[in-house]
């Protein structure tokens, strides 16, 4: 029994961003969590010096079968880069993440989070990606104040379309998703209103499904190119992850992402 919680204990090797977490009694207390839980392991920071990603190599390196991120969208999809296709598994403890991220995770709090690493349930899933490497669990969108002129290029049509809104959605909970290794593309073409484009998305769904809602175009595909006469940032989270133009896809290999037993 000794032995096993030793093993356990080395498992989990944890990434936090002191800028989600706001205070340092906050990270304290979500250490004195995990010793309690028996799940313990050893802590890095995010800082100028060392991003994300290569902390993540640097735990992989050290022989860490879990890796697991403590903050927002930005890290967790910044582990993710690193992680698709291997056979170690990631974790995520949510601080102020989307509600599309809180979604797939099946989590409402840090706390839950940490039973979740503790009983290790492990959904396998294919993630989307750009042509430069960066990965996204939920969606990614187009960031711009002004309608925009989009040519999106799929495997055997092109569409040209004047979009307010254009998301790719790995994962959102109110798309019924039409295939694992499928991406789901939502356009909007009606005139916006004043709020964020997140807002928008918001409240376009709402509580409503994808194909409850009005005035959208949904498409599906395992690629597309997407082209604009300028380029044009392209968001996960809070993060610009790409710019026009720029190939979209899902992974060919899948996540291992802990999520919550409840999911």
């Amino acid at each position: 029994m000794v032995i096993d919680y030793c093993i356990l204990r080395t498992m989990y090797y944890y990434i936090f961003d002191v800028k989600r977490c706001k205070k340092r009694a906050t990270i304290e207390t979500i250490k004195s969590a995990l010793l309690e839980l028996g799940i313990s392991g050893e802590y890095n920071y995010i800082s100028n010096a060392q991003t994300a990603e290569q902390l993540v190599d640097l735990g992989l390196a050290r022989g860490y079968s879990t890796i697991v991120g403590i903050g927002g969208d930005d890290l967790i999809n910044s582990i993710a880069n690193r992680m698709v296709g291997r056979k170690e598994a990631m974790g995520a403890i949510p601080m102020d993440i989307s509600s599309s991220m809180q979604s797939l995770l099946g989590l409402d709090s840090w706390r839950e989070a940490c039973e979740a690493l503790r009983f290790r349930r492990i959904k396998e899933m294919y993630v989307g990606r750009t042509a430069n490497g960066e990965h996204f669990l939920t969606e990614a969108y187009i960031d711009t104040t002004k309608p925009v002129n989009l040519t999106i290029e799929f495997k055997d049509y092109i569409i040209q379309v004047l979009a307010k809104n254009f998301m790719v959605s790995n994962y959102h909970p109110g798309i019924k998703k039409f295939g694992p290794d499928y991406l789901d593309i939502v356009i909007e073409s009606q005139p916006p209103d004043k709020s964020s484009i997140v807002d928008k998305f918001k409240s376009i769904f709402g509580t409503k499904t994808i194909t409850e809602a009005k005035a959208l175009s949904t498409m599906h595909a395992r690629s597309m190119r997407i082209f604009t006469k300028r380029p044009v940032p392209i968001l996960a989270g809070d993060k610009m992850i790409a710019k026009t133009p720029q190939l979209i896809e899902s992974s060919d290999e899948m996540l291992r992402l802990i999520v919550s037993r409840k999911h």
